[in-house]
């Protein structure tokens, strides 16, 4: 089964891969470039928290956000 890219914030915990604008495409005055990251997503008393390289991102400051999970091997034993 292939897991195909979402541009829909994702709604269950676990991590992801993100790839957009995370600050959209104009910041300071300076165009922006696309960004690859890491994104944790976990469940809060008020709904879901997005944690993206050490910082809360927020769904209304990305610009063409695309996610996909991320998925581990298997531990060695």
């Amino acid at each position: 089964m292939k897991t195909k890219w979402s541009k829909e914030f994702p709604k269950t915990t676990g991590d992801y891969w993100f790839y957009g604008y995370r600050y959209g495409k104009i910041s300071c005055g300076k165009p922006c470039q696309k960004e690859w990251m890491r994104l944790k997503v976990r469940k809060c008393s008020n709904g879901m928290m997005y944690i993206a390289e050490g910082q809360f991102m927020d769904e209304q400051e990305v610009v063409e956000p695309l996610f996909i999970p991320i998925v581990f091997p298997a531990l060695p034993k």
